[in-house]
């Protein structure tokens, strides 16, 4: 089954690319992809939300795919509508709420109907974090002593499942918080929404 792994990065300014360009998608084996668009901050209201276009060329001549929240009239509503450059929507995409801190969840609903589900943290990451956690806590004591602050972080793993599927089993979609690299099996999901979703995930964590 073909993998890929990517991972999303704030665009530098030593990266000859057009100012509108915010992220790169850093594709392992392959070109990068660019992104731009709107990004309101997450602690600011905004009922539309980001609006982007993810390019496969640095002159952003060559869209891949667009994101913008679904609207009725003039009312937005449900989520974020991946649409190809033909204009055929890819999958939509429901991040989690600004509020929600504990294990946030993460859809994406797929044309044939297929919603998948990720909640940040899986149960293995959180297991690891409890059996690490008394280690985790001596060595943030030692860097309070030290003056080195505070570096404690919650389990971030996230794998996108079929809802109501089994819990195990390959995931179509992976986000490693250790690595902060995506790897998504592109016989399961299209990898442009998987781009989609990432660059959303990025932005609301």
């Amino acid at each position: 089954m073909s993998v890929t792994v990517f991972s999303v990065h704030a665009q530098t300014a030593r990266e000859e690319a057009p100012s509108s360009f915010q992220w790169v998608i850093r594709v392992r084996g392959g070109a990068p992809v660019h992104v731009g668009g709107m990004f309101p901050r997450t602690d600011t209201p905004d009922e539309l939300g980001p609006r982007f276009t993810l390019y496969e060329d640095q002159a952003g001549r060559k869209p891949l795919c667009s994101v913008a929240r679904q609207t009725t009239g003039t009312s937005p509503h449900g989520g974020f509508a991946v649409t190809g450059p033909d204009g055929n929507v890819l999958g939509v995409l429901r991040p989690p709420a600004r509020r929600s801190r504990w294990r946030p969840r993460y859809e994406m609903e797929l044309p044939d109907g297929t919603r998948l589900v990720g909640r940040g943290g899986t149960i293995g990451a959180w297991a690891l974090y409890v059996v690490l956690s008394p280690l985790t806590l001596i060595y943030n004591v030692a860097s309070l002593v030290g003056g080195y602050g505070l570096d404690w972080h919650l389990p971030t793993r996230t794998a996108w499942r079929t809802e109501g599927g089994p819990g195990a089993g390959r995931a179509p979609l992976r986000f490693y918080g250790i690595t902060d690299k995506y790897k998504v099996r592109t016989a399961r999901l299209d990898p442009r929404v998987a781009y989609a979703q990432a660059v959303l995930h990025y932005w609301s964590s």
